[in-house]
């Protein structure tokens, strides 16, 4: 559905002279443009203590830490996919996060530094109709686990997801990082085992 706004601004700033192909290239865009719906992170407030920040931040203005932070976590838990190279593709992750189906919750240290991330993915369920919420990652810097950190975002991603009327949040456990155990000690049930055959070339 075209931005009725954004093409009315678009055409009242041609109004008056003639036209021309790249104004007409900018009016054709701005009927096609999607609406940007991603979630403000200020909404969401922020959770800090013990010299960390837990916070929501857009995935697009943070991706080239959010890069380095992916990278890491690929080598650590997704040995089982080391035959095949890491290709993310960050305008799908970008383009979701503008459909408003994703959020990127980010803990920083008192410095500033991005040492870890949970993004959800958000959808609606073909089944039951309700609208959840599916992990995409979870992942903080080895130097920096211990304490409480991860349970703390956790529950700040739960309260933030609750507040957009999320009903379901599904989480998976890697066997090589057992977050089977954080995930139990937070009211999840284990509901499946997923197994993954890889075809190498």
């Amino acid at each position: 559905m075209p931005q009725l706004e954004v093409i009315r601004q678009t055409l009242a700033a041609k109004l008056g002279r003639v036209l021309l192909p790249e104004d007409a290239a900018e009016i054709e865009a701005a009927f096609f443009a999607e609406p940007d719906l991603t979630h403000a992170p200020g909404k969401f407030g922020q959770l800090v203590g013990e010299g960390y920040t837990i916070q929501v931040e857009r995935f697009a203005d943070i991706l080239p830490e959010m890069h380095a932070l992916h990278v890491e976590h690929w080598a650590e838990t997704e040995k089982h996919r080391h035959g095949l190279t890491l290709n993310p593709d960050y305008d799908a992750v970008i383009a979701r996060e503008r459909a408003g189906n994703l959020i990127q919750f980010t803990i920083r240290s008192a410095s500033g530094e991005l040492i870890g991330n949970l993004r959800m993915l958000i959808a609606l369920s073909i089944h039951t109709q309700t609208r959840y919420a599916c992990e995409d990652t979870l992942f903080i810097r080895p130097a920096h686990r211990g304490g409480f950190r991860v349970m703390a975002l956790m529950r700040f991603a739960e309260q933030s997801l609750l507040a957009l009327g999320i009903r379901e949040i599904r989480v998976n456990s890697k066997l090589v990082n057992r977050a089977d155990v954080l995930m139990r000690r937070l009211g999840y049930q284990p509901v499946a085992l997923e197994f993954v055959k890889i075809f190498r070339d």
